[in-house]
């Protein structure tokens, strides 16, 4: 971490503590509770040192500060994207798991591209934006806003999925875009995408900054690490981990560089069982990893049922059940 990046957090921090204000009625209570107190423990107060009263207020400060967002946060439901989401999406919004964030830009083309609002977790940055101010979509199926990554405090989150729709008179877009997680220490995120609104121009790229409040990230279910190698076919691949969150199911492992045919047998025989029922699979990848000597995969399923009794991963070609612990 750069000294100049943990001087700038730093700084944030003071201002937002800075900002806090305490109740109307606490010096009142705090006077009545001292008036009450017995003698013998005001007397005892009486000859606490200076230090430690300052000392016990930061304190006091420090958690205040650190659960001020998380205290007023009651949720924010996104409204007018039931036509791209339904789904687990669909209702993580109705349950109001979201983040307003209202922030916009002027695109080449005159119209305004809003950042409604996000809902995050350690699997995924989703992204709910709209396109409005449109004369009218001319291209069945081009949008123009290409989204690129997202950036921040220690985050550098590629783009991942997409979808998007217009209103019925083609004057609005509204649509969804997920990133790779962010860092729980970002407190502001940049969203990169290449603007291709113009006719006849070159497309180019465009920013817009928001803030970002990582205390009110949707918590994990489980995080487990596996480490659970598995023969085929003379080789073998490892199962290294499995992350539960509000929004999928993401396991993860590594496969050798030289069997990176093994990754469909994967793909297609990998399946997780929550309460001994299936988990849908949305979709898989690979990746290259110098570190490993091979191949990373990722396979990202709903997320698991409420009221979870029993987790495994079942390799239904290979006969193998991995149990995942519940803690």
């Amino acid at each position: 971490m750069e000294m100049n990046e943990v001087e700038h957090w730093l700084h944030e921090e003071k201002t937002r503590t800075r900002e806090l204000a305490a109740p109307e009625d606490m010096e009142a209570r705090l006077r009545a509770a001292l008036s009450n107190a017995a003698p013998k423990t005001r007397a005892w107060r009486s000859r606490m040192s200076g230090w430690r009263i300052a000392a016990a207020v930061f304190a006091v400060l420090l958690v205040s500060g650190n659960q001020y967002h998380a205290l007023a946060y009651y949720g924010k439901t996104l409204l007018g994207f039931d036509r791209v989401v339904d789904g687990t999406l669909g209702k993580l919004n109705q349950e109001g798991r979201g983040q307003a964030v209202g922030e916009q830009v002027e695109l080449a083309d005159g119209s305004l591209l809003t950042v409604d609002g996000l809902m995050s977790d350690e699997n995924q940055l989703i992204l709910y934006y709209t396109r409005s101010g449109l004369t009218g979509l001319e291209e069945e199926g081009r949008n123009g806003f290409i989204p690129i990554g997202v950036k921040g405090f220690r985050t550098d989150s590629a783009m991942q999925t997409g979808s998007w729709g217009p209103s019925k008179d083609r004057t609005e877009i509204k649509g969804i875009v997920t990133f790779e997680p962010v860092s729980p220490l970002a407190k502001k995120l940049t969203l990169s995408f290449w603007d291709d609104t113009a006719k006849g121009e070159p497309r180019r790229e465009g920013r817009l900054t928001f803030s970002y409040r990582p205390d009110e990230a949707m918590p994990t279910r489980i995080k487990q690490t596996l480490h659970r190698t598995v023969a085929m076919d003379d080789s073998s691949i490892v199962f290294g981990s499995i992350t539960a969150t509000p929004t999928m199911t993401l396991v993860e492992g590594t496969i050798p560089k030289e069997n990176r045919a093994l990754f469909d047998q994967v793909l297609n025989g990998a399946e997780i069982v929550a309460n001994g029922n299936p988990v849908t699979r949305h979709r898989g990848d690979i990746s290259l990893n110098p570190s490993h000597n091979g191949y990373t995969f990722a396979l990202r399923y709903d997320p698991l049922p409420d009221n979870l009794t029993s987790v495994q991963i079942v390799l239904k070609d290979m006969g193998e059940t991995i149990d995942i612990p519940m803690k």
